[in-house]
């Protein structure tokens, strides 16, 4: 008689891997065919072929995720005794069992157009995925919440999904996100005169949400894996603030505008530190230690990578932390991003800087006023590069910023071509000494 049950076939610790169906037909003739799932090797009991019912969950595998899993195996295993009566006297191979399991990851690819099981659709899992990263039952690579920034980015992206498919009046599964409809989506933006950073930051959006339902047994388009279907992404003026143009903005009376006078402060905070908004806003006094060698320091651990990090407290930071009692008053990033650029033109910074932008399809550039290029993340970039210029060792300041390679910490920072010079001019080999 043939017989099925769930197995898994790693013996890894605490590896997600697919949950396998392994058919029986008789003695020595059985095979082995993926169930679509993933389970965490730590949580599978292989005699009751489920989720363990003392297992203690984690953020790598939450009892949410036990229990849909559960649910998708007795859904699988109800949908696999189905065919196999409708069809009693043709022995199972491995090829109908693999064409069975396809068919009830896609129900619609059935003839006839029969719709076997309800499936969730692109769309509603656009949703799911949005609201588990709101409520945290969804991480990121980190196993870390999502910042705010992030699930704010994602919420955009499901307004701009939605009002694509109403502009082309249809509604888009999984198996229609192929090359058509790339090409589609990034006309459809580039009318809208949105710029290659932001059409490409959507394109990225959809591609993970699409790999991460494919994960979930939901679909095997791989399409988007295609090298044209890329993500977009342009050079932009991204600026650093010099250390002469910091102390004009320290050096500001402020005292008549309180939101500017905090906008400031806290802005300056990330320049001493060369953290992320989300970080450097956030410091309070449990966040200050004193090291054996009496040098004051900023212990934390990064919200979005989970890196810890301390930074030396420089003189013009303590006078901050003592100005608020070491601990910085609230502030949103948005009220920041308004007031920062105002402080700056007050403190003279209005050197004229050259920017590229994306008009009908077409790459232009315009002259602004740096100042109106300043906002938070301005602080961490000029944090870091100051400390470069400053001949602080490479390794050191990553220590600080959280940056993993070199190459993606020399990427980061803003360092001219002059610059670059005068420095080569101190060397041995072009100074002669």
């Amino acid at each position: 008689m043939a017989t099925f049950c769930y197995r898994i076939r790693s013996t890894q610790k605490n590896k997600l891997v697919k949950v396998q169906i392994l058919f029986t037909i008789g003695r020595g003739n059985q095979f082995y065919v993926d169930s679509q799932y993933l389970v965490l090797t730590d949580a599978w009991d292989s005699k009751r072929q489920a989720v363990k019912s003392r297992y203690a969950f984690t953020d790598d595998f939450t009892e949410q995720q036990g229990r849909e899993l559960m649910k998708n195996l007795s859904e699988l295993r109800s949908f696999i005794l189905g065919e196999m009566a409708k069809d009693p006297e043709h022995a199972m191979t491995k090829t109908k069992l693999e064409k069975i399991v396809y068919s009830f990851h896609h129900p619609r690819s059935v003839s006839g157009g029969r719709n076997i099981r309800n499936r969730e659709s692109l769309t509603d899992y656009i949703a799911r995925y949005t609201h588990e990263m709101g409520d945290g039952t969804r991480l990121n690579i980190h196993k870390l919440r999502y910042g705010a920034s992030t699930i704010k980015n994602y919420k955009g992206f499901i307004v701009q999904f939605d009002e694509f498919c109403k502009a082309k009046r249809k509604r888009f599964d999984f198996g229609d996100i192929d090359l058509k409809f790339y090409d589609d989506f990034v006309a459809w933006f580039t009318a809208k005169d949105y710029s290659i950073n932001t059409i490409g930051r959507h394109v990225k959006e959809l591609k993970i949400i699409m790999r991460a339902a494919r994960e979930e047994g939901l679909h095997d388009n791989g399409l988007i894996e295609s090298r044209k279907f890329r993500v977009l992404t342009a050079d932009v003026e991204n600026i650093y603030l010099t250390e002469s143009e910091i102390r004009a903005i320290a050096d500001l009376d402020l005292s008549n505008n309180k939101h500017k006078d905090i906008a400031r402060d806290i802005f300056l905070v990330g320049c001493y530190t060369a953290q992320r908004f989300s970080d450097y806003s956030t410091i309070n006094e449990g966040n200050i230690r004193t090291l054996e060698s009496g040098q004051r320091v900023i212990d934390l651990k990064q919200q979005k990578t989970g890196n810890h990090v301390v930074i030396p407290i420089r003189p013009e930071l303590q006078a901050i932390l003592n100005k608020y009692e070491n601990r910085l008053p609230k502030a949103y990033e948005q009220k920041v991003n308004k007031f920062i650029k105002e402080v700056a033109r007050e403190a003279g910074i209005t050197e004229k800087i050259e920017v590229s932008y994306v008009e009908n399809g077409e790459k232009k550039t315009h002259l602004v006023d740096k100042c109106d290029l300043v906002k938070t993340h301005t602080a961490r970039r000029s944090g870091a590069t100051n400390m470069y210029l400053a001949g602080i060792p490479t390794i050191a300041i990553m220590k600080i910023t959280g940056h993993k390679t070199e190459k993606e910490f020399m990427k980061y920072i803003k360092i001219t071509e002059e610059q670059t010079a005068m420095e080569l001019m101190n060397h041995p080999y072009f100074s002669g000494r």
